[in-house]
């Protein structure tokens, strides 16, 4: 069963590798945020290698003391929330929380440095001249500051993935929504392992030895999973890591200029009611603010922003509208009369029955029934 396990998880170390080079290295994946996650891959990948490593020393160097390899969790929670921060735009805003964990980081992990030259120039690893019990202090220092870090980029990253989907919510484009999909998927898959990582440190606090428990086994097989998890995302939807990142997509309220899209909303905000009006796209039940924008040849911000500042609403609510208003000339149609109201709400480009509902009881206060009832009667 160990040597299974075993076998697992460095093929899960070396599957981690090879993305981690590609996300970092890669002219297709070419993104700030692709190079975050390819470094927190590697980091996945220098801790597996301090606890399955198959020797104990090279050339006569310790590798199973504190700060005998590079010690990188301080990196797990940092580059973790990074990546999301930069996927939804908003590392910015945490710019110097970011630097100043970074240089932390570095510091623990330059221990191992420290601990190569006094061997070099010694031939006796670090804790031979500080003594076990001030490494033990350390090591553990960092690991519960880590954790608690973790808790702390689990909770800006929820914060920070729910205002982006508050805040792109006007395109409802379904590769928004993959990017947002995606996300919480990262964040969530984390929790498991955040949460068993603390009762690891609860159980040695508590004065359990040391050395590989249940927890942490347990643990490695979660990250194993999570390792597989990024490939397939990888795999099956590859834009979403090629190119720009999620984030840099300004805010729906921000109006984009170029030599045909300027101030005038007015004359850009008629223009999309006449084309509604006339072509009538709202009654495909899968448009998106992307799909619209193609076919009129204009981009999916200036739409978005137009919406807002002409019509007063988002783009939801305004298709919504029309769609509302020709339910309403059907159900007040006597020659429908034979067709049920959900019949009626797919026609009029609603996709469910729910769908329908919803709208007419924001915009008219009322049910589609009520006014069936009232054109029967």
């Amino acid at each position: 069963m160990d040597d299974m396990m075993n076998t697992i998880v460095w093929a899960a170390i070396i599957q981690g590798l090879l993305l981690g080079i590609v996300y970092s290295s890669s002219k297709k994946y070419n993104a700030f945020a692709n190079r975050l996650l390819g470094a927190f891959l590697f980091t996945l990948v220098a801790e597996a290698l301090t606890i399955f490593l198959p020797f104990e020393s090279i050339g006569g160097y310790p590798l199973t003391g504190y700060f005998a390899l590079p010690e990188v969790k301080l990196f797990f929670p940092l580059l973790f929330v990074h990546f999301v921060l930069e996927k939804v735009g908003q590392s910015g805003h945490y710019r110097p929380f970011l630097r100043i964990h970074y240089y932390l980081a570095f510091a623990v992990a330059g221990l191992t440095a420290v601990n190569l030259l006094v061997f070099f120039f010694t031939g006796s690893p670090l804790r031979t001249f500080t003594g076990s019990r001030l490494l033990t202090v350390i090591f553990m220092s960092q690991q519960v500051y880590a954790f608690g870090l973790s808790i702390v980029a689990l909770l800006i990253s929820i914060r920070a993935t729910r205002h982006y989907r508050e805040r792109v919510k006007n395109e409802y484009s379904d590769f928004t929504m993959l990017e947002i999909n995606w996300l919480w998927q990262f964040i969530f898959i984390i929790i498991p392992i955040i949460l068993l990582w603390g009762g690891e440190l609860i159980r040695i606090a508590l004065g359990g030895e040391g050395g590989e428990s249940d927890l942490v086994m347990i643990n490695w097989g979660l990250l194993v999973i999570f390792i597989y998890f990024v490939s397939y995302k990888a795999f099956r939807h590859q834009n979403l890591f090629e190119g720009s990142d999620a984030g840099t997509t300004p805010a729906p309220d921000t109006a984009v200029k170029s030599e045909e899209e300027n101030d005038d909303y007015d004359r850009w905000g008629e223009r999309l009611k006449q084309n509604m009006e006339s072509e009538k796209h709202y009654l495909d039940h899968d448009l998106t603010i992307h799909e619209l924008a193609r076919k009129l040849s204009i981009s999916p911000r200036l739409i978005s922003t137009c919406i807002n500042r002409y019509f007063g609403c988002n783009f939801s609510e305004w298709i919504n509208n029309y769609r509302v208003d020709e339910a309403l000339r059907r159900l007040e149609d006597p020659e429908n009369a034979h067709l049920s109201i959900e019949g009626i709400g797919l026609d009029s480009g609603f996709k469910s029955r729910s769908a329908m509902y919803t709208a007419f009881k924001k915009k008219t206060g009322r049910t589609p029934g009520h006014f069936r009832q009232v054109e029967v009667s």
